[in-house]
């Protein structure tokens, strides 16, 4: 008897240790973690402290690291403000429970979306970033915000530092890209496709514009602030906060 329970459980065990083999495999990393660890609740934390002090009716931009590193320099001072709220490794998903403490409860006039490469990075799948992405847009028109911007993902070159853009590629990104194009037109949201103005003749991120391969560099950056201006209609007209 007890050695029929013995080899029962040792079946059990090898049976579980398959699974979780197949599913690791399998592409199952669509149900990774994306919870915040210390750093990342402490800057959803501080976001919301500072947005009781915010105004009202300006601007947001929200997303990872290539939000929370925008450059201040290229900003310009004015009455209209930027509020960065900006979460480095952030995903789809987070970004979407963050919305409505760190953004649209400073009821802001426009906002800018980017987010989506680190969901691919863990392998989350596109229609599920598209999805969250979607949920996002709904909640921004159901606030009032008058433009909505959503952001290409922008492309990566792995020859820069393949470490940094681990397991992310073009392919991934364009196909995404397509996604979060589609919804925005159903939406009638403003998608703004950055990426001709930083991508090389391959489609890969020009090496003139990214010092690792994944975020943009100053002249990057310079880019797609310009970019960004023009559809919200107020080049150097803004300060950061």
């Amino acid at each position: 008897m007890k050695n029929s329970v013995g080899r029962n459980v040792l079946i059990c065990a090898s049976l579980i240790l398959c699974l979780t083999v197949v599913c690791v495999f399998a592409g199952c990393k669509d149900s990774q973690s994306t919870e915040y660890d210390l750093i990342k609740k402490t800057k959803m934390r501080n976001y919301e402290f500072l947005n009781k002090r915010a105004q009202k009716g300006q601007i947001v931009l929200i997303g990872d690291s290539i939000i929370e590193l925008y450059p201040e320099e290229m900003l310009g001072q004015t009455d209209v403000r930027v509020y960065n709220r900006g979460i480095s490794g952030d995903c789809s998903d987070r970004m979407l429970e963050r919305l409505d403490s760190n953004a649209l409860n400073i009821s802001p006039s426009q906002i800018f979306i980017l987010v989506g490469t680190n969901d691919l990075s863990r392998g989350i799948s596109a229609d599920t970033v598209a999805d969250n992405i979607s949920k996002a847009i709904d909640r921004c028109i159901v606030a009032g915000v008058k433009d909505i911007v959503i952001s290409s993902l922008l492309p990566v070159n792995k020859d820069v530092s393949s470490k940094m853009v681990g397991s992310r590629n073009n392919r991934q990104i364009n196909d995404l890209n397509a996604k979060i194009a589609k919804l925005c037109e159903e939406k009638n949201v403003i998608y703004l496709d950055v990426n001709p103005v930083v991508a090389d003749e391959n489609g890969n991120f020009d090496r003139k514009y990214t010092y690792d391969g994944l975020h943009p560099n100053a002249n990057g950056y310079a880019l797609i602030n310009a970019e960004l201006l023009k559809v919200f209609g107020i080049a150097d007209r803004i300060a950061i906060a």
